[in-house]
Order: structure tokens, then C-alpha cells, then sequence
């Protein structure tokens, strides 16, 4: 039973850092009431996230400082090694962006300052709240079905509604809304905690094999992260979701299994997460928008997805601020060269995407590695085609 009705300007699904970023940056330029609803208790473990000095230029964006992160939220990386078309050691950055200073990000403590910065201003924030049904009245406006599992069920009724719930887009596929799925990438990892007292090298390490490639890389909380990423088949044939074989595979590596020789697993068995790239079409729905990975989500060898998910929010705050305060703008224009412009971002991307897999030409009759050196079409060509 509907225990209340509650009205916003602009309700923000997901409140991870692309969603977070589109609320500090309506609150901080506009007079909007904006909420921002999350699924999950904000508990959920992060696995970290490698990023460029970029980041605190959007930080300075949303008006926070740096320091207000915590000391160990940002760990300059001094050291990056890839094993990748050779067993010669390569040092890189990353793959689509210029050579800059880089950091390890501890995602917890950032998602967090983030959330508290939206409360802080006024924003409105629900953990733990589930949208149940989406329903949108002929002027434009929807009514939210939600509900929570200790306020029960609500009505919340918003003028515009922003997708930010990730790669799994839930909200755009609750409206029917479809994407384009490039492949069926996962992640399979594990924590290590070091045992030593020695200090560690601040770096990450890239090393590819026959059936996907590994990710490994010191963590602020003196943890490393250890990721294979692989297709989804190929995770489960080899079963890489049991701890014996996670191991048995990581044993065969002849790089990545040195960072952790002074270790102990912190997670009693290997956490599995979605990695595909895709990207989601949504100029269909007036006062509607996706972004971060539910708009476009990038592969995690570009380093895209966190810049990517801040840059997609500001924009679009940008958007929504124009489309609900400015009497003149036109907003079916202005959705159109949002998805124009992701489009074009994300076809830029999938053309790098394949040269840099195509530097790797060790295991070309492997499954994976066939997949990534066949061409893929690109949105453009298919809108050509068509």
C-alpha cells in the first residue's frame, strides 16, 4: 500500500559516480530539488579504478577539494607494466588517453564523499530503494512506484529522470529502451592483502594470456586487486568462479602471480562482474536520459569509465538545467546531439579498441582473441546501412 507521495524536479537512478556528479552539479547551478535512488545499502565492495590526473579538474567542477577525499583516496601510480603482443615489458599509461600523471583510486571512500556532499546541499538521497513500476503522463512528467524495505512503498513523481544505474541500464530497459552489445566481457578477481612489512611499489600490471588477459594493482588499503577478464563462455568453462581454478589459472601467469607472493586472500571466493562494452539509444523519451555505463560502457583496458561517467553527468546536468529553467531552449534538439555526441564518442572508442587488441597476435586461434581482432561495425556504418 502507497504510504506517501513525494515530488522532485529530477529523479537520478544510480548513485555511483555518474550519478552522483549529474546531482552535485544540479544542486551546486540550479535551484532544482533533485533525488538521488540506489538500489543497494552502499556497502558493496568497489574494486578500485585507475585514473588520470583529469579527475581533479572535475572535482574543482563540483566544488569539492581534494583533501576533503581523504589521504589515501588518491595514490599516485609511479609504476605501470604491460605484458601485452610480447613477453617483453612495455610501460604504459593507458590506452586512449595522453601521457599524464596517474592515481589509484579508492572508489569507496570517493563514492562516498560524494554522496555526503549531495546530502549536504540539500539533495535527497535513497539507499536501498527498488523501483518497481515507471509510468509517464502525456505533459511529460513521470510517476515512480518505489519502495523500501522499512518505509515500504511510495510514489515519487519528477519532472525529468536520469539513468545512472550502470551497465545494466534498468531503468532504460524497464522502458523498453534497447542497446548495442559489443561482446560478453566479464571480470573475475579477488583481493589480496600483503603480509609483508615491506613497502610496496605503487603500480599496476598488465599481463595477457591465452584465454583473456590480467589486471593486478595496489589499492590505497595496501590490497591488491587481482582481475581476469575474459568472456563470459570462457569464465564459465573454466569454471574461474571457484576459488581452485581462479587459483590454478592465476598460477600459469608469469607476471601478475609475483604481485602477490606475500599475500593472503581476503575474499573467500572470486567475485564475478559484468565488463561489456555497449551502448544504449534513448533520443526516443522526452525528459529522459542515460549516463555513465548505462548510456555507453567502455572496455576496462581503456581506463574510460570513470571519466567518462563524470564528464556523461555534467553534461548532462547541463541538459536537464537548460530543458527545466529555460523556457526557450529546445530539448528534443539538445537530447538528439547528446546521443549524437555519445555516439560519435563511442565510435571513436571501438576503433581504438580494436587496434590496440590487434597488438596481441600470440594466441589467434584462441576464442577470445578471434573475437576481439574480427571487425566490428561501429553506429555510424549501421545508420548508413540502413
Amino acid at each position: 500500500m502507497v504510504s506517501s507521495i513525494i515530488d522532485t524536479d529530477v529523479a537520478i537512478f544510480g548513485a555511483g559516480p555518474a550519478g552522483a556528479c549529474a546531482a552535485l552539479s544540479l544542486l551546486n547551478h540550479t535551484n532544482l530539488d533533485i533525488t538521488l535512488i540506489e538500489q543497494s545499502d552502499l556497502n558493496r565492495e568497489r574494486i578500485g579504478e585507475h585514473v588520470t590526473e583529469c579527475i581533479f579538474d572535475f572535482i574543482d567542477y563540483l566544488k569539492i577539494k581534494p583533501e576533503n577525499f581523504g589521504p589515501d583516496c588518491f595514490i599516485p601510480t609511479f609504476d605501470s607494466t604491460s605484458y601485452w603482443g610480447s613477453d617483453l615489458p612495455g610501460m604504459r599509461n593507458s590506452v586512449f588517453t595522453a601521457q599524464q600523471s596517474t592515481f589509484q583510486l579508492n572508489r569507496e571512500q570517493f563514492d562516498l564523499q560524494l554522496l555526503e556532499n549531495i546530502a549536504e546541499r540539500g539533495g535527497r538521497v535513497m539507499p536501498r530503494t527498488h523501483c518497481q513500476q515507471i509510468n509517464q503522463w502525456e505533459d511529460g512528467r513521470w510517476q515512480l512506484k518505489l519502495s523500501h524495505p522499512v518505509h515500504g512503498a511510495f510514489i515519487l513523481r519528477a519532472r525529468f529522470i536520469v539513468d545512472a544505474s550502470g551497465r545494466n541500464a534498468n531503468i532504460s530497459r524497464q522502458l523498453g529502451l534497447t542497446g548495442k552489445k559489443v561482446d560478453d566481457l566479464m571480470a573475475v578477481g579477488r583481493f589480496f592483502e600483503c603480509t609483508s612489512d615491506e613497502q610496496k611499489k605503487q603500480e599496476y600490471l598488465i599481463e595477457s594470456t591465452e584465454h583473456g588477459w590480467w589486471y593486478g594493482a595496489l589499492l590505497p588499503n595496501n590490497q591488491y586487486s587481482i582481475c581476469f577478464f575474459s568472456d563470459a563462455d570462457i569464465v564459465s568453462n573454466l569454471r574461474l568462479n571457484q576459488q581452485s581454478h581462479f587459483n590454478a589459472l592465476l598460477a600459469q601467469t608469469k607476471h601478475i602471480k609475483k604481485l602477490v607472493k606475500e599475500t593472503k586472500v581476503t575474499t573467500p571466493h572470486p567475485w564475478v562482474r559484468q565488463a561489456y562494452s555497449q551502448s544504449n539509444a534513448f533520443e526516443s523519451l522526452p525528459n529522459f536520459l542515460a549516463i555513465g555505463d548505462a548510456a555507453c560502457a567502455f572496455d576496462p583496458i581503456s581506463s574510460m569509465g570513470i571519466g567518462f561517467a563524470l564528464s556523461s553527468g555534467c553534461h548532462a546536468a547541463n541538459l536537464i538545467a537548460a530543458n527545466l529553467t529555460d523556457t526557450d531552449s529546445n530539448q528534443e534538439q539538445l537530447i538528439n546531439q547528446f546521443q549524437m555526441d555519445l555516439n560519435n564518442q563511442f565510435d571513436h572508442y571501438l576503433t581504438l579498441r580494436q587496434q590496440f587488441y590487434q597488438q596481441e597476435g600470440r594466441w589467434q586461434q584462441a576464442p577470445f582473441w578471434q573475437r576481439r581482432h574480427a571487425k566490428i561495425t561501429t553506429l555510424q556504418s549501421e545508420e548508413v546501412s540502413a
